[in-house]
């Protein structure tokens, strides 16, 4: 949905699609990592050893981390349970600038604790990548984060995800300009109507601001949550085929 120069949205040229490109090339940059993995993971008679997926994993996620224009802050691929050939879970996931914070969480009551989170359910229940968050990331770096993650398959089976985290505080950096240029209360928001990022510096990464806005009759009269703005109404505006739209306050 594009946005049109009126009296009631006197928007610039900049639309909201593009405030979702950053995520979207995110997501492209991911997709080049499938090829090495669906090759791992060709034979299922013979599923990969945890060493053989780091070795294939690590030059990917060294090169996102470190040579990058992405301010990623950690990347990888999880397996899906009984994926590989030495461990029920695992994931070959790294941390940081410094890429020396290997995530080896392969113990079984681990994997059933990430089986369970969004960014790794939601992949392999549509066989389509997602954007979660943003979320409190308590399994690898207590911090506020969004991840992209994208399913791997393989002759129909689907043998874990490929990701990326990105800190909300440096997603802030790079969507404001777009936001602000677009309406000075502009918000980016998740599936569920919850900010990720917003222009209103008084509104907080989380916040529920608009609700769930996919199955929405009418995406130009959400109402907006919060008595501060008292009845007030947003026009809500969908990142493409992205899990997130653009939120502006009428």
């Amino acid at each position: 949905m594009s946005i049109s120069r009126s009296e009631s949205q006197p928007f610039p040229a900049a639309q909201p699609e593009d405030v979702g490109i950053f995520f979207q090339e995110l997501l492209e940059h991911l997709e080049e990592w499938k090829p090495r993995l669906e090759a791992l993971f060709s034979d299922p008679a013979a599923p990969p050893l945890r060493r053989e997926v780091d070795a294939a994993v690590e030059p990917l996620t060294t090169a996102l981390l470190g040579g990058s224009d992405y301010p990623v802050a950690g990347g990888g691929f999880v397996a899906a349970h009984q994926a590989v050939s030495d461990a029920p879970w695992h994931m070959a996931w790294w941390q940081g600038r410094s890429k020396e914070n290997q995530l080896l969480t392969s113990l079984e009551s681990m994997g059933e604790a990430y089986a369970r989170r969004e960014w790794f359910s939601v992949p392999l229940e549509t066989g389509a990548s997602h954007v979660t968050g943003p979320y409190v990331d308590f399994i690898c770096t207590d911090e506020y984060t969004v991840t992209l993650t994208s399913p791997v398959s393989v002759g129909g089976r689907v043998v874990g995800v490929v990701g990326a985290d990105v800190f909300v505080e440096s997603l802030e950096e790079v969507l404001l300009p777009d936001l602000r240029s677009l309406h000075p209360e502009a918000s980016l928001v998740n599936r569920v109507g919850r900010v990720v990022v917003s222009a209103d510096p008084q509104l907080a990464a989380g916040r529920l601001l608009v609700g769930d806005w996919r199955n929405a009759p009418d995406l130009l009269r959400m109402e907006l949550r919060g008595a501060e703005y008292a009845g007030r109404l947003a026009a809500v505006y969908p990142c493409g085929s992205l899990p997130l739209a653009v939120a502006v306050p009428a």
